[in-house]
């Protein structure tokens, strides 16, 4: 059930039997902290008509802390509105930017290891080809030997021919499989430099959060100062209500 005139108008008259000026934040204190202050001050101002306008002793003075009152309450809503606004922001980015830091990181992870292997087993292609090059220098060795020898070990050269053949097979084979292999080992030494770029620039818009955190400090910070000059303010208005009262 919303606010009533008729409650507002028990709030302000409770006060003013008290000797109370009955402002904005006072009426709303009255009422148990319900209602905005925007329709508790609607309300105020149609019972003033309704009773002829009349105005207080210290009519100034009390419109003076109504309007301190209704300037500080709207400045604390812009303030909350902003800093819920920019918290929100602020934890939505960082969220997906660590989401996105943890999964390039995990991608870097998988790709440092696979760089490994496919090292590893370029190591392991050049080593073999290596020995396959020596017995293939063997073989060829072999061959003119036996060359020399053509009319005394003619089925030995024909085997020995044909053993080099299967030598330069598997010698060609390797190194279609090194070419692989280091192509493979290119590519992976590619996306690595990659997911580091990313992470740079991950790290990076990380920084500009605890910048954008840093700004949000002094929002805070700025908006406390306010705060204490308008309590400052309201503190002068108060005594200057007690001075006109005495006089």
């Amino acid at each position: 059930m919303g606010l009533e005139k008729s409650d507002v108008q028990r709030a302000r008259d409770s006060l003013i039997a008290q000797s109370q000026y009955p402002s904005v934040d006072a009426v709303r204190i009255a009422l148990g902290n319900t209602g905005s202050k925007s329709t508790i001050h609607k309300y105020l101002k149609e019972l003033e008509q309704e009773q002829g306008g009349a105005a207080s002793q210290n009519s100034v003075s009390e419109a003076l802390q109504d309007l301190v009152s209704r300037l500080a309450a709207r400045l604390h809503e812009e303030a909350d509105e902003r800093i819920a606004a920019k918290a929100k922001e602020f934890g939505e980015l960082r969220a997906g930017l660590e989401s996105g830091l943890a999964q390039v990181r995990a991608e870097a992870a998988g790709l440092r290891d696979r760089l490994g292997k496919e090292t590893k087993a370029h190591e392991q292609a050049r080593a073999q080809l290596q020995t396959e090059t020596k017995g293939r220098q063997k073989a060829e060795q072999q061959v003119e030997h036996l060359t020399e020898r053509r009319e005394h070990v003619q089925a030995e050269l024909r085997k020995a021919q044909q053993a080099l053949v299967l030598k330069q097979e598997d010698v060609a084979r390797l190194s279609q499989e090194a070419a692989k292999s280091a192509a493979e080992l290119a590519h992976a030494r590619l996306a690595v430099y990659d997911a580091q770029r990313q992470t740079r620039a991950h790290e990076a818009k990380l920084e500009q959060m605890r910048e954008m955190e840093l700004e949000l400090a002094r929002a805070k910070s700025a908006m406390e100062a306010q705060s204490g000059m308008l309590a400052e303010l309201r503190s002068m208005m108060d005594s200057q209500r007690g001075a006109a009262r005495k006089r």
